[in-house]
């Protein structure tokens, strides 16, 4: 689906035509982020040209935009010397992602073309573990030495800025590189200038650690209102830092792995990049979700031999037509232990509960099932009785049922995740569609139970 319907005729035929400067100044009125969409629109031929033909600034600020397929495809396109060139521009951390997704001889050949700093920067980002702070960091950073004057330190930043990511916070550091402090731009501005740094940075740092899980990062910068957070080693030294905009792309991805797995869709490498529903091929779409919908298919064919297993209540009762109140039952249940599931991991992912808080959270779950089972039931019963005109026996039988089965698909519907996430398994894996399916065969087992008892009982 085009984004820019309006746009891409026009761009198109400028291309054919040749004409590149007016394409190329076209473009250069743009924020990076809309000349990735209308490159993305322009297909991948035209797309590729496109890009190549912005300024070399821009070029490189678009490439953090436009889809990861793109960046290698165009930067495997350019002679080594300009692929350098333009990696040397873009940003520490967008370059570092570059290079981990190209063939290695290529990199090498790219990277030969840059400064020794630049190659030991790039392959330092690059090697970290993935899905760690250390994989999502930026060296591009304003450090400043802590006896300089107010004054001294924004001609450092004034002489420095471009090539900064940014300088709206500059990290205090001693000789050792060791973090001792954090100035904001706006504190230095309004100092006096003959005060030290020293002075008026602030001590108290909110920071990360370079193996620390990368959402964790990510949470933190947004709990805390950061602008960045940084990372230090195992020996406090600062190796870079993760900006407030990394964090809210970490999040994005994380959540998108959360809902697709919660919807039992597997949350691979693709799905988690994926930007736009429109993108992507529909056979990656069906290649994600067939593996649970056969697993839960095979899952659900239980189903059947649960029913069957008591094909004599059926006959022992015949006057009661008890499979007209098993979708009621099932779907009770697995709607319950879905909304279960949906508030757990939410609880998780917010640090809200902690793996430690299982009973307690098991309790207050059951709890909250019982007293929906209460409310569910009382009109099971009345609805059953009085609308159907069955047996208040049987209106009993519905109303212990929906009761029994709100607590149990409550009950397990909090201890899954809980236990999911204590043995190191991504509780989102545990999606509802899984959990509803446990819970429609196990709901079956407690209708029958529970009639067999009370009719059998009181025939």
């Amino acid at each position: 689906m085009l984004r820019n319907p309006l746009l891409v005729p026009d761009l198109l035929e400028l291309i054919h035509a040749g004409e590149t400067s007016a394409l190329s100044e076209f473009l250069s009125d743009h924020h990076p982020a809309h000349v990735a969409e209308i490159i993305e629109d322009l297909g991948d031929g035209e797309g590729d040209s496109a890009l190549r033909l912005l300024p070399d600034r821009m070029q490189a600020e678009v490439m953090s935009y436009v889809e990861p397929e793109r960046q290698v495809r165009v930067v495997e396109g350019m002679p080594p010397a300009d692929a350098a060139s333009l990696l040397h521009l873009m940003s520490h951390d967008d370059r570092a992602h570059l290079v981990n997704r190209l063939d290695d001889d290529r990199a090498d050949e790219i990277l030969r073309n840059l400064a020794q700093a630049e190659r030991e920067d790039i392959r330092r980002l690059a090697s970290y573990e993935p899905g760690t702070a250390g994989a999502v960091m930026t060296t591009d950073y304003a450090t400043l030495p802590p006896g300089l004057s107010v004054r001294e330190a924004l001609d450092r930043l004034r002489r420095e800025s471009p090539d900064r990511e940014t300088i709206d916070y500059s990290y205090v550091v001693d000789a050792a590189h060791k973090l001792v402090g954090i100035v904001p731009l706006k504190r230095l501005v309004l100092a006096r200038p003959l005060v030290k740094v020293a002075d008026i940075m602030q001590r108290d740092i909110i920071s990360a650690r370079l193996d620390d899980d990368r959402e964790a990062v990510a949470r933190k910068v947004d709990k805390y209102d950061l602008y960045a957070i940084p990372i230090l080693d195992a020996s406090d030294m600062l190796v870079g830092i993760v900006t407030h905009d990394d964090a809210m792309d970490i999040l994005r991805q994380e959540q998108t792995e959360d809902m697709l797995a919660f919807g039992g869709v597997s949350a691979d490498a693709d799905s988690a990049d994926e930007g736009d529903y429109w993108q992507g091929r529909v056979i990656q779409g069906v290649r994600r979700r067939i593996g649970w919908l056969l697993m839960l298919f095979l899952a659900g064919t239980v189903t059947r031999y649960v029913i069957h297993s008591f094909d004599w209540v059926d006959k022992r009762f015949a006057e009661i037509d008890f499979d007209a109140f098993i979708p009621l039952l099932i779907g009770t249940g697995g709607n319950a232990g879905s909304q279960t599931v949906g508030t757990i991991i939410r609880g998780l992912a917010l640090g809200q509960i902690q793996p430690s808080d299982t009973p307690r959270v098991v309790a207050r779950e059951m709890l909250t099932g019982l007293i929906l089972g209460l409310l569910l039931g009382t009109i099971g019963f009345l609805f059953t009785w009085l609308l159907l005109r069955e047996s208040p026996t049987f209106g009993l039988v519905i109303a212990l049922a929906i009761l029994g089965i709100c607590v149990w698909a409550n009950g397990i519907g909090s201890l899954v995740p809980l236990m999911a996430r204590k043995i190191g398994v991504d509780p989102a894996l545990v999606s509802a569609p899984l959990i509803s399916t446990l819970v429609d065969t196990t709901g079956l087992i407690i209708f029958y139970s529970i009639a067999i008892m009370l009719l059998i009982r009181l025939a």
